[in-house]
């Protein structure tokens, strides 16, 4: 293989496993939230979006290191979380409906803060990036690699595989596996329903504003990368089964790869064409999605 054909090639798996565990990261949040509470968050995206623009901000106008900016939006994601699902989420948890309610509630969301960014972020730039929190690169054979990007796989990865360990094993863990399956038997069986519910929905925000960070990171972005990643996190959830975490692996690295392959020889909108295709595809065959939750 020639050298420029390498580095081709080896830009595309490195390409392909970045953005693959950061949609892999993300779509699980969405997952677990649909699979558990059967909550459709059509805002994802937004929230996606929200945290390295909190980051941005405590870089840009409050002069922060990277690193206490990121943990300072993890914080503020929790709180966040909360505070959504004591006004708002908590209301809906015994509405026979509630799947289409929250549906509804969170395009509401969605428009609310669309409005928001418009109001201000819009105005400072239409690009925007996070200082990097380790500069330098390395190298694999001949081909560069920025080091951040290292870190970012790495802790998506270690991310992913925490969620993996945590539902398999630990109690709350299988408490929402039991709630995937049979909320009504896992009641029965002394599961605190609605503690639970508030968790998941906790842990998925957290998740998702972890995968805008990441990110962030690795990437400059803009505002329309929320309805972008929106609609990727749904996709992936759809055709990796909702509530499946290994799903959300699979078929997001098979997403970061697609665009990855297509980008090197188009452009990124025709590779957000082709897994939004291929997508269509599968469900046409299997309409409940690849893996079982």
């Amino acid at each position: 293989m020639s050298e420029p054909a390498l580095l081709v090639s080896l830009s595309i798996v490195t390409t392909g496993i970045l953005l693959g565990l950061i949609y892999a990261l993300v779509a699980s949040g969405v997952s677990i939230m649909y699979g558990c509470i059967w909550l459709p968050n059509a805002s994802n995206g937004q929230f996606f979006i929200l945290a390295p623009l909190l980051a941005w901000t405590l870089t840009n106008e409050l002069h922060w290191s990277v690193s206490a900016s990121i943990v300072a939006v993890l914080l503020i994601a929790v709180l966040l979380a909360q505070g959504l699902e004591f006004s708002l989420i908590r209301r809906l948890y015994d509405s026979p409906t509630r799947n289409i309610d929250y549906f509804v509630l969170t395009l509401g969301l969605t428009q609310i803060v669309s409005g928001l960014f418009s109001l201000t972020y819009s105005r400072y730039s239409d690009q925007y990036a996070l200082p990097p929190i380790i500069g330098g690169v390395m190298f694999i054979g001949p081909f560069p690699i920025a080091k951040i990007r290292v870190v970012v796989v790495l802790v998506a990865a270690a991310a992913i595989l925490a969620l993996f360990i945590g539902f398999k094993y630990h109690r709350l863990g299988r408490a929402i596996r039991a709630l995937f399956q049979n909320r009504e038997a896992a009641a029965l069986r002394g599961v605190d329903v609605k503690r639970v519910y508030r968790f998941t929905f906790i842990l998925g925000t957290a998740v998702t504003m972890l995968g805008g960070l990441l990110y962030a990171m690795a990437y400059s972005f803009d505002l329309s990368l929320a309805w972008t990643m929106s609609i990727t996190a749904f996709a992936i959830m759809i055709i990796g089964g909702p509530g499946s975490i290994l799903g959300a692996l699979m078929v997001g690295l098979v997403f970061g790869f697609t665009q990855a392959i297509v980008s090197a020889v188009s452009t990124p909108s025709m590779a957000t064409f082709t897994y939004l295709a291929a997508m269509l595809a599968i469900l046409l065959i299997k309409p409940s999605g690849v893996f079982n939750r």
